[in-house]
């Protein structure tokens, strides 16, 4: 990050999933650059302590519960955030769950509606929410939502989460033509491997130790010549492009899709 780069003094910045992970990484660099956070998880543990690690850096911070699967708790989350900081410029729709290693034959009913309870559904609801009340304060205001490569180009063995990443990229675009005469943009970015909390179900059933998924699917793609880039992606270069997109400096672009995946999306 550019030494000193403050974008978003004084702005309030709502993110969902902020305890940990993408969410975590996007609430560090929102701070640093001058914004108030409100950082937004069902993780009590995890959130209060993403909100003192920002204020312990002098930055400027909240935790605020949420379950995104309750439109009663989003409504909430949103009345509290404008209480504390005022009105919003900016809604970060990050908060997603996977399932196990089922493919769309064998997994349940019941757990395809919890995904989508969650990423789908759930990003609609605080998207939406957001984008009400930028428009209730005549707020020209910025809302990122986050999907993932899988939701450009499903695998087998991701039954309901590459389809319900899949359609948080499809409601991108409506809302973003929706709120456009407001002067709100809304756009995407879509995550290539990044280890997090996500992979904990599929590192489960695959009896692999914690953190060891992603590193091995890294080193598949490296070596079959899948990955332009030969890492994995990290938090901080996930909150790079959302800033950048929530930023002045993007102020032409909406309804757009930006993958952060070291090129394994091109590959695919």
């Amino acid at each position: 990050m550019e030494e000193g780069l403050k974008r978003f003094v004084d702005r309030h910045v709502i993110i969902t999933g902020a305890g940990s992970g993408i969410g975590q990484g996007i609430a560090h660099r929102f701070a640093s650059e001058g914004a108030k956070v409100v950082v937004a998880d069902i993780d009590q543990e995890g959130g209060k302590k993403v909100e003192d690690a920002i204020k312990a850096k002098g930055g400027t911070a909240v935790f605020i519960p949420v379950n995104v699967a309750s439109e009663d708790s989003i409504n909430e989350l949103i009345q509290k955030a404008v209480e504390q900081f005022g009105p919003l410029h900016i809604g970060v729709s990050n908060a997603g769950i996977s399932e196990t290693q089922s493919s769309a034959l064998e997994i349940t009913t019941e757990e395809w509606d919890r995904i989508y309870g969650v990423n789908t559904r759930g990003s609609f609801m605080f998207c939406r929410a957001c984008g009400n009340v930028m428009m209730e304060h005549e707020i020209k205001g910025s809302i990122v939502t986050i999907s993932s490569i899988m939701g450009r180009g499903a695998k087998n063995m991701t039954g309901a989460y590459a389809s319900s990443k899949a359609a948080v990229i499809m409601f991108t675009k409506s809302l973003a033509k929706a709120l456009a005469p407001m002067g709100i943009r809304v756009n995407n970015v879509a995550p290539g491997m990044v280890s997090t909390n996500l992979y904990r179900p599929v590192e489960s059933e695959m009896l692999m130790e914690k953190d060891s998924f992603v590193p091995w699917i890294i080193e598949q793609c490296i070596e079959s010549g899948q990955l332009l880039i030969p890492r994995e992606g990290t938090p901080d270069d996930m909150a790079a492009a959302v800033a950048f997109l929530s930023s002045d400096e993007a102020a032409y672009i909406t309804a757009q899709v930006l993958c952060v995946d070291g090129g394994m999306d091109w590959c695919w």
